[in-house]
């Protein structure tokens, strides 16, 4: 399987334009070679997101990551890291692939001869590892039809409160509606829905890269895995303490009673656990993987005659372009599971269907759509299946195939003309690095920004609260050494911290004075809260242009950050907030300079940085 998944990445390699397909390839090389000629050289094993040529040749590769985790790669803080103990058997034949990669490759049976009447499709399932995985899947969601553990779950969740909150929610739109005289086309099933998906995210279930340590609390990092003799285990991560050095397990269940109790993991988890309480509280729901690696839920909407796309671990729904759109995901394989039927829904997700194409390499197209249709005979052959439910599967599915069609050339389908690709955010759940490696957080960087002050304002003022979870980036002129925002689950607690790696960091807010002939910065109000720790710093500095001075730069010094009155940069007409991060000690100096600390669980919308800017005319000369 893992020969085959490593074929799958290679190939991506080539949806590259040719230099960076080549660069890619040259990297990655030179990553396993290394690697291969020092086994045991952990230098050779770790890679950080901050180095230059990772960032520049590898991140814009698509599949260039993907080849890296196939072959043994595990996410580490911000990096990557081969364990000791891996075998270095995905790394040899990395290695073997890559040299390879230019040489004429042979189109396989199953695609040269799609049109042929002859081809042994049995014989073909049996050798494809990926349609060997859809049939353990579909076998797999049956555990959400098993009335006892459904049972359990209703023991568990909030139902009662689900259908009040509702309930109020359906009212006070039906206010609304009666007031503005629109149509009604809201259920009290879809905000029933709504409120569960919202409880999940927010009270129940809890995302986790790594674990806090059993024995301190302390910070752990990913160390291996090992297997598991227990059929509801995939595997067990052991993940290392960086303060006491004890070893946490963190379990992979792949059967949702367990984690009923556990209440944490990764997408996996997550997706497992909602689309069983959608059964449970009778929604018609199926487990839909896509497999560049992710899972969510769809669930049949009866008032809207189509299935709704529903990920739990975003807290969204109905916006299937989500992945694409925002979070720059290279689509091939969507596939949605539920008691009825296996269904191919990767055209619901994606606009660019002729690159789709491109990247599904696992069979051909017929090979799939026939092994789909037998793999839902079966299920809906079974003796314990009504006809009735046969007949409506059958209808729905057509439908949904339908609403799957492509526009002709030059139109739009009616779902897609208000479409704006501005309105899909990055990824939001995993930590930065893993988000950073598959290429989710969204459309790049964030823009530079210079705020403008509007000719006619005698006061300007820029106010930013942590605790929102709003893109931190916006209105930044610029960042280095790999700012990102921090929040602590165990403390409550969220901050904006430089990368791991990095032994500074730099934020910058910038202004400008628009009508900069008659007017200039009389002075700067700056409060901003900050917390150091093991000899961290914060050093906050004002830096203003004068144009009379032949734009010469004046820098001053912000020793106290609380609530201080800037005086000295008066007559500026152009101002910069320069905060720097730096110091620390140990593995952990990063996190030791912290920027905003505030608490998410008491004074929430209290400021974490103001600056307002007073002008006044100039004098003339």
């Amino acid at each position: 399987m893992m020969a085959n998944n490593l074929k799958h990445c290679v190939l991506l390699l080539h949806d590259n334009e040719e230099p960076v397909k080549q660069e890619a390839v040259k990297v990655l090389l030179k990553v396993c070679n290394n690697i291969i000629k020092n086994p045991k050289d952990t230098k050779y094993r770790k890679i950080f997101l901050s180095n230059a040529v990772v960032s520049k040749k590898l991140l814009p590769a698509n599949g260039a990551i993907e080849c890296l985790f196939e072959a043994g790669f595990i996410e580490n803080d911000d990096g990557f890291l081969l364990p000791l103990n891996n075998s270095l058997t995905g790394i040899k034949e990395l290695f073997e692939l890559l040299n390879n990669l230019a040489k004429p490759k042979s189109v396989p049976t199953s695609i040269t001869k799609q049109n042929s009447t002859t081809i042994d499709f049995e014989e073909e399932y049996h050798k494809i590892g990926f349609l060997t995985e859809m049939m353990l899947h579909f076998k797999n969601v049956i555990r959400f039809e098993d009335k006892n553990l459904q049972e359990k779950v209703k023991s568990i969740v909030p139902i009662i409160k689900f259908e009040i909150n509702a309930m109020q929610k359906l009212r006070n739109i039906q206010k609304e509606i009666k007031i503005s005289k629109v149509d009604d086309d809201i259920v009290i099933e879809d905000l029933i829905l709504s409120e569960m998906m919202s409880w999940f995210k927010n009270s129940f279930f809890q995302w986790v890269n790594s674990p806090e340590c059993d024995k301190c609390s302390g910070e752990c990092s990913y160390d291996r895995s090992i297997k598991s003799n227990n059929p509801l285990v995939s595997r067990i991560e052991i993940h290392r303490c960086g303060s006491c050095n004890y070893e946490n397990k963190f379990v992979r269940y792949t059967h949702p009673e367990p984690l009923l109790y556990t209440r944490r993991g990764r997408c996996g988890e997550w997706a497992l656990v909602f689309t069983l309480i959608c059964r449970t509280m009778g929604f018609d729901a199926r487990l839909v993987h896509d497999f560049t690696d992710h899972v969510w839920t769809e669930v049949w909407s009866v008032a809207h005659n189509r299935w709704i796309h529903a990920d739990a671990c975003e807290n969204v729904m109905d916006s299937p372009l989500m992945y694409e759109k925002g979070w720059g995901k290279k689509l091939n394989y969507i596939i949605a599971y539920s008691r009825d039927e296996v269904q191919d829904v990767t055209w619901r997700y994606t606009q660019n269907y002729k690159d789709v194409l491109k990247r599904r390499t696992e069979c051909s197209e017929e090979t799939l759509i026939k092994y789909i249709d037998k793999l839902n005979k079966k299920r809906q052959n079974a003796s314990d299946y009504s006809a009735a439910r046969k007949n409506f599967v059958i209808k729905r599915r057509a439908l949904e195939l339908a609403d799957m069609l492509t526009a002709p050339p030059g139109c739009k389908k009616p779902c897609e003309e208000s479409i704006n690709e501005s309105q899909y955010g990055g990824r939001t759940s995993g930590s930065l690095a893993w988000r950073l490696a598959r290429g989710e957080m969204g459309g790049g960087p964030s823009e530079k920004t210079v705020w403008n002050i509007p000719t006619g304002t005698m006061e300007f003022e820029l106010t930013y609260l942590i605790a929102e979870k709003k893109g931190w980036q916006n209105g930044v002129d610029r960042t280095e050494g790999g700012i990102f925002r921090k929040e602590e689950l165990d403390w409550k607690m969220v901050y904006l911290a430089r990368s791991e790696k990095s032994s500074n960091g730099l934020i910058v807010w910038s202004f400008n004075v628009e009508d900069s002939k008659n007017m200039c910065i009389e002075k700067i109000h700056f409060q901003a809260t900050v917390k150091t720790f093991n000899n961290g710093k914060v050093d906050w500095k004002a830096k203003g242009i004068n144009e009379m001075n032949n734009e010469k730069e004046y820098t001053v010094s912000i020793p106290n950050c609380e609530n201080v009155e800037i005086k000295d940069l008066k007559s500026a007409i152009k101002l910069s907030i320069n905060a720097s991060l730096s110091g620390g000690e140990g593995d952990s100096a990063w996190q030791h300079a912290q920027l905003f600390r505030t608490s998410l669980k008491e004074n929430v919308n209290a400021p974490s940085m103001v600056i307002r800017i007073s002008l006044s005319k100039k004098l003339k000369t």
